[in-house]
């Protein structure tokens, strides 16, 4: 009893804790990555009766490019509420019950010492707390693939009837991982490889999940070869798939990709969700201090791996399979949130590799030290919760303030039977509730036109938010054709034009 109620008081603790974080970071903004307000509109989509179909194309175009798992989630939550902040806090249910999940499966892994000491490296991280605050994939990903990781695990010490029950929630678990986000294939990788070489040669149980996911696959994969291919794997073989001009990539091109992005990964990334205080610019080169920290963080990772007494197959196996993936995408793509739903796994093999050095040390030294001095690594993860207050406080940047206010005014005036193309036509759609579509990425001003007009396009919005496609596209268009781009609204500070698009038949 004493056991138990040790137990409960810790999660007690736990969710005070998270409470008192997440309150003080959360963010009411939507965020401005765009890929958040596809998920809640194809959210709607779903819970009106429309279908899996971008409701703000005009044609309610058939999506084909997310898969549908985070979508159906929120179309049962829509039941309930459709806020924005609903969905917010949906997923930051999600975020306390990976961190919970988190600790118990490291303990099972490693140590009670190591979970205990992982605690704080998680709930305190700037990565899992942002994207807590945002309408996107990484959270809901990581719970649940983490409880497929846990019923796969409590099989193998289960009789045979708890056992059959472990391993078809796990499969459960992993499909619904898998529908989130595609790069949960990563995990059935994993769990062929301890099936095969570690658990007794288990070939029934994998060849039921195989079996299982390829019938589960199955009519996404043919709705999505009815609708013309998956659109990842189109992007994934073009050389920038922002600049469809420049083509497809070859040999050459992959091999420099990955390579690349073993150095991006080495460097930055992998650094950086484990220790979000980091300060790097993209755009800049990377600095000899970067390599130098990103290698002695590898270091220590590959120590932890193979200082895992127990599973230490399962934890390769997915690090392997993901990273494999990650590695051909293309290198534009860029930022921790492909590796964040691996920050619990990082931090288990951060710190246990920091436990064997400290090991080392005592018998060397003939000194106790204790592993919990580690925690003066997490000193610096209090000014970036700081710093992640104050951006919540603060509105958007005049640049987006006024293209969003673009937006509510077409809303307001009851135009939502218009179609207007724009950057970022979801964001827009959020707050104009008009049909939006993209422009066609092309530098032939009357090829440009022509697909503005197949797309019934009625006005175009000008603005100055910073992206190339602006500038290189839609830009010198208007410059060529004045006469078909009439001003319909401007607001000043930066100037933020919305143009009505006149085609030369009208």
């Amino acid at each position: 009893m004493e056991l138990n109620t040790k137990y409960i008081a810790g999660i007690f603790v736990l969710i005070i804790a998270f409470i008192g974080v997440y309150v003080f970071v959360y963010d009411a903004k939507v965020d401005l990555n765009g890929d958040n307000a596809n998920y809640y509109m194809l959210g709607q989509a779903l819970h009106q009766g429309e279908g899996y179909v971008s409701i703000n194309s005009i044609n309610k175009t058939p999506n084909n490019h997310f898969p549908p798992g985070y979508p159906f989630i929120l179309s049962l939550l829509f039941w309930i509420s459709d806020s924005f902040a609903s969905v917010k806090f949906l997923n930051a249910i999600f975020l306390l019950g990976s961190i919970f999940l988190s600790v118990v499966l490291i303990k099972e892994i490693t140590s009670k010492q190591v979970a205990l000491l992982s605690i704080p490296f998680l709930l305190l991280n700037v990565h899992f707390l942002k994207f807590s605050t945002m309408m996107m994939t990484e959270i809901p990903f990581l719970f649940f693939s983490l409880l497929s990781f846990w019923f796969f695990l409590q099989a193998h010490h289960q009789d045979s009837n708890k056992k059959v029950r472990s391993y078809l929630l796990a499969f459960l678990f992993f499909i619904i991982s898998f529908y989130i986000r595609t790069l949960g294939i990563a995990i059935i990788a994993s769990y062929g490889l301890v099936l095969l070489f570690e658990w007794r040669k288990k070939w029934k149980i994998l060849l039921s999940y195989i079996l299982g996911f390829i019938a589960c696959y199955l009519p996404w994969f043919l709705r999505g070869q009815g609708l013309g291919g998956n659109s990842y794997l189109k992007q994934l073989t073009m050389i920038n798939p922002y600049r469809p001009e420049m083509g497809e990539a070859g040999f050459t091109n992959l091999v420099l990709r990955i390579s690349s992005n073993i150095g991006r990964y080495i460097s930055r990334e992998i650094p950086d969700v484990i220790f979000p205080f980091r300060d790097f610019n993209y755009k800049e080169p990377v600095a000899w201090l970067e390599w130098v920290s990103g290698i002695i963080i590898l270091i220590i990772l590959i120590l932890g791996v193979f200082g895992l007494k127990k599973y230490k197959k399962l934890i390769i196996g997915y690090l392997v399979a993901t990273f494999s993936v990650l590695l051909i995408w293309p290198n534009v793509w860029v930022g921790i949130r492909f590796v964040l739903p691996m920050l619990p796994f990082l931090v288990m093999l951060f710190l246990n590799g920091i436990d064997l050095i400290i090991e080392f040390l005592r018998k060397r030294t003939k000194k106790p030290i204790p592993l919990w001095i580690s925690l003066i690594l997490i000193i610096p993860f209090f000014s970036d919760i700081s710093y992640l207050n104050l951006k919540s406080k603060a509105g958007y940047s005049p640049k987006w303030e006024n293209y969003f206010k673009l937006a509510r005014d077409l809303k307001r005036e009851g135009n939502t039977e218009l179609v207007v193309s724009c950057r970022k036509p979801t964001l827009f759609y959020l707050y104009s509730g008009t049909f939006t579509t993209r422009y066609k990425y092309t530098l032939d001003d009357q090829d440009f036109m022509e697909d503005l007009k197949t797309r019934k396009v009625d006005l175009v919005v000008l603005e100055q938010l910073g992206y190339s496609s602006t500038a290189r596209y839609l830009y010198p268009t208007i410059q060529k054709n004045p006469e078909q781009f009439v001003t319909v609204a401007l607001i000043p500070n930066p100037d933020t034009y919305l143009l009505q698009f006149k085609s030369k038949s009208e």
